[in-house]
């Protein structure tokens, strides 16, 4: 393991980190224009298209993460989702279905950025004729060519990496999965990011580490191949990443630890609140940069919302909903892997996304002010899935998206199968990155700062966390592929289903292809 201090506080974007074989890329929080077509809030069940409030909490809630690449020779410019839950590389075409016709823009509220096109690329192979293919639960899909070419992230290029290239796509924008290859969309398994980045000797092992920084931050980071000292609080705590089985096969395919504890204050009084587990046994905890909110299984969610005064409407929306003028020492704290603890704050779970709609709350709401939860329930997203009991695969789960990772420091180790977890030191200036190294037998015993550096950017008075006069990009996790019986683990468009797909894209993974997480 190498270290190297970086104290220039531009460095987290500056493409490349002093350590060799590191590479760190800056990521962005791009926020979108809301919806502009007000409509009354419709029952969740039986609404042809989500509503406005529906769509509000869709695109506005926590943020897409977004990096600067480029594809091809000469370099086209792409902007790309960071996504933890999802395994492939994929941009879209210029000639997609979505960015040349304004019915399907409308429908799926989106449109093309930044495009591909592979007659403009001197370095661009054919892999696969309709060979890409991510099939959606509310039956859209993304669809076309897997290509290689030129990849170009932050300073590293990657040679002749294999991608899918999109021509029909319900979003406008690709994805940058870092996930493990066998969640791939393909038939059959090729070498993707992670594992061409160690190929061609740009970094030493597959292994990355995750800053997403706090909800007002308007940037975060990606080191591939090195960890930043200074970006979290304490000693980086190290547990084993759990193995899903797949049609009595078991594998590593998602990013999931154990979550052993709830902790909620509901600030009011300093009051801590232990949250009970079924029969005192941990559930998974899927760590997903790709989805928006986080999600508990029903019955771990429903005592926590009880301990924090949150509110469900069962009757229309099945949202949860909290007063914004909720305490801001109001705060939920996760134990995972029996040792990390990480606590987020109220800033991070009352969500003001609804601000200039409080006339469209349900009337059964009983808030004046009323503020989405970041944390919801995924009720019967996974009921019916298999599982043995006495084999110990289960398939009830917790889905930690950026609601929860905001707070938190993460080391994906796919090389050793492990996470690394601490405290996020927000709005750090300063770095001190660590290379990782194929002779590490697992993520090295490394000790963050000792306590919080500086004030959250921006931070409102208030627990309630202002959206802002605009949208944030929402991105999903886990569809199923249709090119065989392998599970792909793409993302899915932001938009009218999209919280919808947010927990029953994950699902799939257990429900529809014979998954259960094996817990150890």
């Amino acid at each position: 393991m190498k270290t190297v201090a970086v104290l220039e506080p531009l460095a987290l974007l500056a493409g490349v980190a002093s350590a060799a074989n590191v590479v760190e890329l800056g990521l962005q929080r791009i926020r979108v224009g809301q919806p502009n077509q007000p409509s009354s809030i419709s029952r969740r069940a039986t609404a042809p298209s989500k509503t406005y409030l529906e769509n509000l909490a869709n695109n506005v809630t926590g943020g897409g993460y977004y990096a600067s690449v480029t594809v091809g020779t000469p370099p086209q410019p792409q902007l790309l989702v960071i996504d933890t839950g999802s395994s492939d590389v994929w941009v879209v075409g210029h000639d997609a279905d979505l960015c040349t016709n304004k019915k399907e823009q409308e429908q799926y509220s989106d449109s093309c950025g930044l495009t591909y096109n592979p007659e403009k690329s001197s370095t661009y192979q054919l892999v696969s004729a309709d060979g890409f293919k991510i099939q959606y639960l509310d039956t859209s899909s993304a669809s076309g060519d897997y290509i290689r070419d030129t990849f170009t992230i932050g300073n590293a290029s990657l040679t002749s990496l294999q991608m899918g290239y999109a021509t029909e796509t319900v979003r406008g924008t690709g994805i940058i999965g870092v996930s493990f290859a066998s969640s791939e969309s393909s038939n059959t398994t090729y070498p993707n990011l992670m594992e061409v980045f160690v190929a061609q000797g740009l970094i030493s092992t597959m292994a990355f580490s995750l800053y997403l920084n706090d909800y007002r931050s308007e940037t975060g980071s990606i080191l591939f191949g090195g960890v930043d000292t200074e970006k979290f609080i304490g000693p980086l705590v190290t547990m084993p990443i759990l193995q899903t089985a797949i049609s009595g096969e078991v594998s590593y395919s998602t990013f999931a630890v154990t979550l052993n504890g709830l902790i909620a204050a509901d600030g009011s009084a300093r009051r801590a609140t232990t949250i009970p587990f079924t029969g005192n046994q941990p559930v998974p905890a899927i760590l997903d940069s790709g989805t928006t909110l986080s999600y508990l299984p029903d019955d771990l969610a429903s005592s926590l919302f009880n301990a924090v005064g949150a509110y469900t409407d069962n009757e229309e929306t099945g949202y949860t909903f909290i007063d914004c003028e909720a305490p801001a020492a109001m705060a939920v704290t996760f134990e995972l892997g029996r040792k990390a603890q990480i606590t987020v704050p109220a800033s991070e779970l009352v969500l003001n996304v609804f601000a200039d709609v409080q006339d469209d709350i349900p009337s059964n709401v009983p808030f004046e002010n009323t503020c989405l939860f970041g944390i919801q329930s995924l009720g019967d997203a996974v009921s019916g899935s298999p599982g043995s009991e006495e084999s110990g695969d289960v398939t009830e789960f917790a889905l930690l998206g950026d609601t929860f990772l905001r707070s938190a420091y993460v080391v994906y180790d796919l090389t050793n199968n492990q996470i690394g977890l601490a405290p996020a030191n927000l709005n750090s200036s300063t770095s001190n990155v660590v290379e990782l190294q194929a002779s590490d037998a697992g993520i090295p015993t490394l000790t963050g700062v000792a306590s919080q550096q500086t004030t959250a950017a921006g931070s409102p008075s208030g627990s309630g966390t202002d959206s802002g006069d605009d949208g944030t990009v929402t991105v999903t996790a886990s569809p199923t592929a249709t090119t065989g019986n392998k599970n792909a683990a793409g993302p899915s468009a932001h938009g009218p289903e999209l919280s919808v797909l947010a927990v029953a894209g994950v699902a799939c993974l257990f429900s529809l292809v014979g998954g259960a997480l094996v817990m150890a």
